[in-house]
């Protein structure tokens, strides 16, 4: 599939009875109403009220149902993005998409979209906040010890690595500390991320990165946005580490896949970091970055994965 251009990162009227009865020429008193007219007059009267009270019924009942499904609206646009049904999830995904490639057409933009059974389904019990991602992910993720507490012991160490021994978190008077040495795998590809978690910013992905200390040690997280490395650096990295896990911004990720570096072999997760901002908005929801997101998850080498049901896609 092509690649989408690039882009900067929506009363009725009452019933009146008038009906008149005449005595007969041969009594007194000319024309007179009969008895019951009045009779006639408050049927009618009553008649009109039923009239105009069935017509206001069905508007009271339209409005009160707008009302209940404006503040169900409210309650689901609350609620983050990872903890809403999956239907909800869908909707949200696919309502950004359209805003962010509203130059295509609708049979374009169709042709898209992210599988439903791409979706993934995350009854995640536990709050979608950074303190719980780790968790997260040893429940999205099957054999998660395997797969994401291994390392390669014959990795070579990056330039940013070599110029920075003590690691991005250091230690203190600059001794290392032993630890426990972890399965050697030599026969897994280098730049082949099981999880690809997606944030808006660089600033957000440092979070994320630090929030995940059990896999930080125990393996391999490419950091794939503009803070502290650059495309080279970054490069080199990939084709040269065995990765488990990688956080990054939809641009940069974009061009990593499109330039073959990022390998998708071993790709079973790409968690959308859907964390929302002072103004309420998530990835989904800024131009400029949702427009680099989508164009990322176009890009053919993902999208078939998507649709061969090797790669999911979930929020959190």
């Amino acid at each position: 599939m092509a690649k989408v251009k690039d882009s900067g990162d929506a009363l009725e009227d009452d019933f009146q009875a008038s009906d008149t009865e005449y005595l007969s020429d041969g009594q007194e008193g000319g024309e007179q109403f009969d008895a019951s007219d009045d009779e006639n007059d408050s049927a009618a009267n009553a008649g009109s009220k039923r009239k105009a009270g069935s017509s206001a019924a069905p508007e009271a009942a339209k409005k009160k149902k707008q009302n209940k499904s404006k503040k169900a609206r409210a309650e689901i646009n609350n609620t983050p993005i990872g903890k809403r049904s999956k239907a909800d999830q869908i909707e949200a995904l696919n309502d950004s998409q359209d805003r962010a490639l509203e130059h295509l057409s609708s049979i374009e933009r169709d042709e898209r979209r992210i599988p439903v059974s791409a979706i993934k389904d995350s009854p995640f019990a536990l709050d979608h906040t950074l303190v719980h991602l780790e968790s997260f992910l040893k429940f999205a993720v099957e054999a998660w010890k395997t797969k994401l507490l291994v390392k390669d012991a014959h990795a070579v160490p990056s330039k940013y690595a070599q110029a920075n021994p003590k690691g991005d978190a250091g230690n203190k008077g600059g001794k290392k500390e032993k630890k426990k040495p972890l399965e050697s795998v030599d026969n897994l590809p280098r730049g082949a991320p099981v999880v690809l978690i997606v944030s808006a910013s660089g600033i957000r992905a440092v979070d994320v990165i630090r929030s995940l200390p059990l896999f930080a040690e125990a393996a391999k997280i490419g950091k794939l946005f503009a803070k502290h490395l650059k495309v080279p650096e970054q490069v080199y990295f990939l084709e040269n580490t065995c990765t488990h896990i990688c956080v990054g911004t939809p641009n940069r990720i974009d061009k990593l896949i499109s330039d073959g570096v990022l390998d998708l072999s071993r790709l079973e997760l790409v968690l959308i970091d859907a964390h929302m901002d002072g103004k309420k908005r998530t990835i989904l929801d800024i131009q400029e970055i949702r427009v680099d997101l989508f164009r990322m998850l176009g890009l053919e080498a993902l999208e078939d994965k998507f649709k061969a049901g090797q790669t999911k896609l979930a929020f959190f």
